[in-house]
Order: structure tokens, then sequence, then C-alpha cells
């Protein structure tokens, strides 16, 4: 009977330990985590699984290679950009704060890797940024991926 209880008491350790770690994912990598207390690998993986979840998820346009990413501290205004000229993502992980905010970023600009931005420049002089499609777009399809990619990316880990 004794080996039995010993048995029983490991398995309840091991799903504690199970509990616990689950419980640390869920705390870290919460749409409100500071992304500024992660590491630079942690940071860096976060990126690499939203580009992977993006390309499985969005489609990778044929005429278009893969995007490479940069995720760096800047002190510009705004969360993120998308280079055409390099097909280059960038996330300022400073501006963007929390994790939700850099998920969603991330989504946001990799949107703008799906679209012919051609007229971007013209259409942003007529409309203005708020009113421009490939924002609408680009903000949706962040809304619509961020609860997803955030709870994917948790079981991953």
């Amino acid at each position: 009977m004794l080996f039995g209880n010993m048995k029983y008491n490991l398995y309840l350790y091991l799903m504690f330990k199970r509990f616990i770690s689950y419980m640390n994912k869920i705390s870290k990598y919460n749409n409100y985590a500071s992304v500024t207390k992660l590491t630079n690998k942690e940071r860096r993986d976060l990126a690499q699984f939203c580009l992977d979840y993006c390309i499985d998820v969005l489609g990778q346009p044929k005429n278009k290679g893969i995007p490479t990413f940069s995720i760096v501290k800047n002190n510009k205004d705004y969360y993120g950009e998308y280079s055409v000229e390099l097909e280059k993502i960038y996330v300022y992980y400073n501006q963007c704060n929390t994790v939700g905010l850099f998920i969603s970023t991330f989504i946001h600009e990799y949107t703008h890797h799906t679209q012919n931005l051609n007229k971007y420049e013209k259409v942003l002089s007529k409309v203005g940024y708020s009113d421009h499609p490939q924002e609408i777009e680009a903000n949706h399809m962040a809304n619509l991926h961020k609860q997803t990619c955030i709870k994917l990316f948790r079981k991953s880990i």
C-alpha cells in the first residue's frame, strides 16, 4: 500500500508542476503582460511564432518572399511598420508595451505584406490613415486573429 501512495503522490506532484507551469505561461503571455519584461529571445520566439501563424492562416503571396522581421526598441510614435522594399516587418516592442499589442502589430504588418501597396501613398493622401482601406483591413485582421494566435503560442511553449 505504501508504494501505491507514493505513485499517487508523485502523480499529484507532477500535475501540480504542470499546473504551475501553465499558470506561468498564462501570466507571462497574456494580452496585458509586459512585452518589455520578456527577454530578446522570448520576443524573437513570439515574433517567429506570429510569422508562422500568419503564413499558415493569412497565406503567403506568390509574388513575394517570406518577410523577415526585426524586433527593436525605437522612439517612433507608432507600434511597427512594414518595409515594401526590404519585405521586412518591424515591431517596436517598447511602443507596444503588451504582448497582445505586440501580436496585433505583427499581424497588422504581415497583412501589409500580403497587400498590393503600389497605390498606398496616393490613397493615403486622399483619405488619411484611419480611413485608408488597407489600414482598415490590417486592423481587422489583427483584431480577428490576435486571440487565436496568443492561445496557440501559449500551447506551443
